[in-house]
């Protein structure tokens, strides 16, 4: 630990001898933001300096500096897949600071950009993003759902309501969800533990794909989702948006709204901004039958207040969201031979209507962020940033099987309730470019605490601690750029326990560290065609879940057994990125092989559990090492005026090269593939197109025969349909966007939803969507 400090104030050190080094350099410099129509800045554009090797990468604010240049005449480039290439000539005779806007390339309708470089921090590595219509359309859905649009994820579920992202096969602790520049942390343990997020505070997602733990710590072995909203505004005046969902599956009504503002006079500098969202829907709806008990309600709540003054920015975030979810009632089982008849019914005997109403059993989440952050901004456009975070994540489960008491107040308590504090501490330092070189490192750390209480036992309370040092680099030279990373971290856990049969309190302490690296490259061989090779190295420390989890998890309705000799996980990624774009055609390719050694997952036992509450499928925690390969492929072809051919493939294999056979719970093959049309103005209506697409998923035939308690489910393939158009009201925008999901009402079941044991996927699904932008 005393080395780990003295290394954190070493890098502090450095940071400052960074800032004093490039302050005293000759010359003039050329500094400025590279932004785009929207005046939203664009990260990882190439800065060139014509005819001479030296070139810097915008850094995650689109800042760029380049200093110690010669007086005279330069010619400058910017360049970055997705938008047209800019060349300036600049007479430099003095210190200059730029503003350079960048216009799209594509249709303003190509909504999902997939390049290599458009992130935060890492350039090499392969990265989706989820903007404009795309992001419309996917209003009203949770994360998980609205991710699968992009290519190379998929959705893991329990029943229609509770759903997580999985990126390349790998889901839960190994998929780290950045909210606002802060790791989220709530009890995301468990497949069935959806992530405490509002979606409509981000006006743009973005997901990396692959190992991403130099830059964001351990954990991050499938990849990243980084959600953020624009800046906060600096122009006079106010601002907003609302949002209204409707859809017809669930009868779900869905309304949010956003207002923003900037102060002037003696306020000047002070900007502000507020959110709000409530969710509500009723009993889900099969192409056969209701799903009892499927309903949810949800109010959520963000306020942001910036103030910048000179090289300073501060910033105070707060966001609350809260749920109430019902769990399907068909998942439940009284004795083994009910769960047996269960596993081979078509149709659940469960009521079959529609209500509004939650029953037990059912959950309730509530998640507070607290974020404050402070940057400085160094006259050589470096830049110093430090987050502060807190985070209380409040989880209670209700289980329908009542306890045995006479005391009517123990009745209504739930049976299991988990209460989560988190405190993360972020102190990051971005280089201003310098000789080609630019790049960004500091320190992250958390602490965490989880207190346990409920009438039955699932985990015990922990205390951990965790800290880690990073450094990136990266290089232009011509048309490449050269990237490296090293990150090393450390991780302390405490778990207190009871032994059953004494009842006496002891404790059980765990030391966790590794070091991890990234290397990578991309070539640009024109203004068309980029390519990337990236291999990086990740790990994480088994969850409190996988080491002493026992017991009844009434979210999925199955019984869990964990393994507290389970090891450490250690990944290495390599990731091959191509991507084509023209006028017309825009292709991106990625190619992933990932070996992991020590992977943990749930493997089906032999024979459900039963217990006084019922009988469940059982699981426990194991271990093996495997390999996870795959390919992401994503085609948008413009093949007549107005027409555009959209294509998405994502394939993905998985095998346990331990027991020499296939990994259980990988994504079958997805296959979309649509036609959309873009009509020129109707009247009023501006930008009116339509689309169709086709979805189809081949059945999982990669798995060991009879290791699951239900076969992998057949193929299925969905029809589904999008209408829109903008309508301008004097000087502001209605946004509307009409869909029909699943037209064909299509009984099927997916593999990666753990109640496809008992019921159907949803049926036809109509939805409107309104944004109101002012």
């Amino acid at each position: 630990m005393r080395r780990f400090i003295n290394a954190t104030l070493m890098l502090f050190a450095v940071m400052m001898m960074d800032n004093v080094c490039f302050a005293q350099t000759g010359g003039y410099s050329i500094s400025g933001q590279v932004i785009d129509a929207q005046r939203q800045p664009i990260s990882g554009v190439v800065l060139r300096l014509i005819n001479d090797s030296l070139g810097v990468l915008t850094d995650t604010d689109g800042r760029f500096s380049i200093s110690n240049r010669n007086k005279g005449l330069h010619l400058l480039s910017f360049d970055i897949l997705g938008f047209n290439k800019l060349a300036l000539k600049l007479n430099l005779v003095k210190d200059t600071n730029l503003t350079i806007v960048l216009s799209s390339n594509e249709n303003e309708l190509k909504e999902i950009v997939v390049n290599g470089e458009k992130m935060l921090d890492l350039h090499t590595v392969t990265q989706s993003e989820l903007k404009g219509i795309a992001l419309l359309q996917s209003r009203g859905l949770s994360l998980g759902e609205s991710l699968k649009e992009l290519p190379g994820l998929n959705s893991i579920q329990t029943g229609p309501t509770l759903s997580k992202p999985v990126i390349h096969g790998l889901h839960s602790n190994r998929v780290l969800i950045i909210n606002n520049g802060v790791r989220q942390e709530g009890q995301q343990w468990g497949s069935e533990h959806a992530p405490e997020i509002d979606p409509f505070i981000a006006n743009k997602i973005v997901v990396v794909k692959g190992a991403a733990s130099v830059r964001y710590g351990s954990d991050a072995v499938g990849g990243v989702v980084l959600l953020g909203p624009d800046d906060l505004p600096q122009q006079k005046g106010i601002t907003g948006d609302v949002y209204l969902v409707g859809a017809s599956n669930g009868r779900l009504a869905a309304t949010s709204a956003m207002l923003q503002g900037t102060f002037d006079k003696a306020l000047t500098g002070l900007s502000w901004r507020v959110q709000g969202t409530l969710k509500e829907a009723g009993n889900f709806h099969t192409p056969n039958y209701y799903l009892d008990n499927t309903g949810f309600k949800e109010g959520d709540f963000s306020a942001n207040v910036g103030y910048k003054w000179k090289g300073f920015d501060f910033k105070v975030y707060y966001s609350q969201y809260n749920t109430k979810t019902g769990i399907f009632s068909g998942a439940e089982s009284g004795n083994l031979q009910e769960l047996l008849d269960k596993f081979k019914e078509t149709r659940p005997a469960t009521p079959d209507d529609f209500s509004y109403d939650i029953k037990r059993s059912y959950q309730t989440i509530n998640h507070d962020l607290l974020k404050t952050s402070a940057t400085y901004r160094f006259n050589n456009s470096g830049k110093l940033e430090l987050i502060y975070g807190v985070q209380k994540d409040k989880r209670k489960e209700y289980d329908a099987d009542l306890p045995f008491s006479s005391n009517p107040s123990l009745l209504t308590e739930p049976q299991l309730s988990f209460q989560l504090n988190t405190q993360t501490l972020d102190l990051v330092y971005t280089q201003a470019g310098h000789n080609g070189w630019t790049g960004s490192f500091g320190f992250t750390g958390n602490t965490q605490g989880n207190i346990y209480s409920g009438i039955r036992y699932l985990i015990p309370n922990f205390r951990s601690y965790e800290g880690g040092l990073f450094l990136i680099q990266q290089y232009v030279y011509h048309k490449f750029t050269f990237e490296a990373g090293l990150r090393y971290d450390y991780r302390w856990l405490r778990v207190y326990q009871r032994n059953p049969t004494t009842l006496a309190l002891y404790n059980s302490t765990f030391d966790y560290s590794n070091a991890t690296g990234t290397v990578g490259g991309t070539y640009r061989y024109n203004s068309h065609f980029s390519a990337s090779l990236n291999v990086g190295t990740a790990w994480r420390a088994p969850s409190i879940n996988e080491l002493y989890i026992n017991g009844v998890h009434f979210s999925d309705a199955s019984y869990q057994i964990g393994d507290s000799a389970l090891h450490l996980e250690r990944a290495i990624n390599t990731s091959l990125s191509l991507h084509y774009t023209s006028d017309k055609l825009r292709v991106s390719s990625d190619f992933y092989y990932n070996n992991i050694w020590n992977y943990i997952y749930e493997k089906p036992l032999p024979n459900p559990i039963t217990t006084i509450g019922g009988t469940y499928p059982a699981f426990v925690y194991t271990q093996n090492d495997v390999r996870i390969m795959g390919l992401d492929l994503d085609i948008e072809y413009d093949f007549l005026p107005h027409f555009t051919f959209q294509s998405k493939t994502t394939l993905v294999r998985g095998y346990n090269k331990s027991l020499n056979e296939d990994l259980i719970y990988m994504p079958a093959d997805r296959f979309e593939n649509g036609l959309e049309y873009h009509f020129n103005t109707i009247g009023n209506f501006k930008a009116p197109y339509i689309s169709l697409q086709n979805v189809s998923v081949l059945k999982q035939t990669r798995v060991a025969p009879g290791l699951d308690y239900v076969p992998p489910p057949a193929a299925y393939s969905l029809f589904n349909a999008h209408f829109g158009f903008d309508v301008p009201l004097k000087k502001n925008i209605l946004k509307v966007d009409f869909s029909v999901a699943n037209m064909t009402n299509v009984a099927y079941r997916d593999y990666l939803n753990h109640f496809r044991y008992y019921a159907d996927e949803l049926g036809t699904n109509f939805t409107l969507r309104l944004k109101y932008s002012f």
